[in-house]
């Protein structure tokens, strides 16, 4: 730049270096003014929230999938987030319930680390009993993702919403004893999330003498209507694909341990066996990671087999400040949600007595990307990229300096509206290539705003939660920097 300025000076008889000085200097002018903004922004974030750790990262969003059969959509689709405790008017929290060492050396028997399982079950979702149900951890194998347990109903309202409630994670209320008699909890201890595997045992419960956990009840769920169980892991603080009953992650297993001490005639009870391992060309298979199992009285959840194209869809919420106000913090200029389809197809083989056996996916999952635009806070014009797909607001038929659905002027703000649609390819939810181009205030100048790295200060985010009014700053309590959970398999 320096060669082309001097240039000008003293060539400035010469149209093609009058060409190259004036090119050059709005270059240098808009690198200035998006640089000015830029600062100007760092230095207010750093005033309201504070220094940036040099380890802080952006990216909040859990990505907790949903799913349906290929006859059915859901995009977009509103999934209503329930994190339940035991005062929940759909969920309780129960007695312990103890599994004695027999039953541990039957797991350990039937379902041996590393060996394919896949014969002993099929793909499945439930359908919700008349009855409470309750579900208990008996087993945790060799597997080491730091997961948690969800129960999804669909249809749970009269919008059709699917309900997600988080039940519990890997270590929450169950216990261990490594030495004692069964019956004897004076020494026990927890199943530890943060330690490997292959170097403790306190992270499983292969080598425990006996464990007790606490059920957990369902009760008040919409009768009749569908349902089905993930895990959603963690591996070193960032989530990973979810292991779900709809795609073979979970076996309804039709074996049953006789030693399992008995909840009495009355109730029917049912094994569940999964894998923490989601991507079927990386698992095991042996479905020993995590077994639960379920009862009811006088019904456990209904088991219906999947037998047709299964599709899981995640998505992720990104909030942008577009630099129009440099001390502004609400993060709605621009607000998108991601979705990501994949679909998969199950192939089975017919056994002689009329059943089915699941064999695998076949061919490589289709997958399918959209973008919807939720609210656009901004009074500057933009362009959205994501991926290899780009959108602008005013050439969507929206004015640049009207805001839209976030409060202004006291409207009421609508989380569920679509203000625009459209498809994506080349999104990745790992890197987050989102960026936008802004036209600045006052000047034909054009700002590029990023996915911030790890200790930046951020012009996007990416979250699971609804977006601020105007002018009401986000809340310090959305950026924390996420533990550093134990590695997986």
């Amino acid at each position: 730049m320096k060669r082309s300025i001097f240039s000008c000076f003293l060539m400035a008889t010469v149209i093609v270096s009058m060409v190259s000085c004036s090119k050059d200097h709005d270059v240098f002018n808009n690198s200035a003014v998006e640089q000015q903004h830029k600062s100007e922004f760092e230095s207010n974030f750093i005033k309201k929230y504070g220094a940036v750790d040099p380890e802080q990262t952006w990216d909040f969003a859990k990505m907790y999938p949903t799913y349906s059969l290929s006859g059915n959509t859901i995009l977009p689709r509103n999934l209503t987030r329930a994190v339940i405790d035991g005062g929940s008017e759909y969920m309780s929290i129960g007695d312990w319930y103890e599994v004695d060492a027999k039953t541990i050396e039957w797991m350990k028997k039937k379902l041996p680390d590393g060996r394919n399982h896949e014969d002993l079950g099929n793909p499945f979702y439930m359908i919700v009993p008349q009855n409470e149900f309750s579900i208990v951890p008996i087993y945790q194998g060799t597997g080491d993702f730091v997961w948690t347990l969800h129960l999804v109903v669909e249809d749970f309202n009269d919008q059709g919403d699917a309900m997600d409630i988080t039940v519990w994670t890997k270590n929450q209320n169950i216990q261990k004893n490594e030495s004692g008699n069964d019956g004897d909890w004076q020494d026990v201890g927890p199943v530890d999330p943060n330690t490997n595997y292959r170097t403790s045992r306190t992270h499983n419960t292969k080598t425990a003498k006996f464990v007790r956990a606490k059920p957990i009840t369902f009760k008040n769920l919409p009768v009749g209507k569908s349902m089905y169980l993930y895990l959603s892991n963690l591996k070193s603080g960032a989530p990973r694909n979810p292991a779900s009953s709809l795609a073979h992650q979970m076996l309804a297993l039709n074996i049953h341990p006789d030693s399992v001490p008995s909840l009495g005639d009355d109730y029917k009870e049912m094994i569940i066996g999964c894998e923490d391992q989601a991507i079927y060309e990386k698992s095991d298979h042996d479905f020993e990671d995590v077994v639960f199992m379920m009862y009811g009285k006088p019904d456990v959840p209904e088991i219906k087999e999947i037998t047709e194209p299964v599709k899981e869809t995640v998505s992720k919420r990104y909030m942008v400040e577009d630099l129009g106000e440099t001390d502004d913090f609400d993060f709605n200029d621009i607000v998108v949600d991601v979705l990501q389809t994949t679909t998969k197809t199950a192939v089975y083989k017919i056994n002689e007595d009329g059943t089915r056996t699941f064999l695998r996916f076949e061919g490589d999952p289709t997958v399918s990307q959209k973008a919807v635009i939720r609210a656009m806070g901004g009074t500057l014009d933009f362009e959205l990229t994501i991926g290899n797909m780009k959108w602008s607001k005013s050439g969507s038929g929206y004015a640049a300096g009207t805001m839209v659905n976030t409060g202004a002027d006291g409207q009421a703000i609508d989380y569920n509206a679509t203000l625009a649609e459209f498809d994506v390819t080349g999104w990745n939810s790992e890197t987050n290539n989102i960026s936008v181009k802004v036209g600045s205030k006052g000047s034909g100048n054009v700002m590029t705003i990023v996915f911030p790295k790890k200790g930046e200060v951020p012009m996007i985010i990416a979250v699971d939660t609804n977006w601020m009014k105007e002018r009401v700053s986000v809340p310090s309590s959305w950026f924390t920097i996420p533990d550093d959970d134990d590695e997986g398999e």
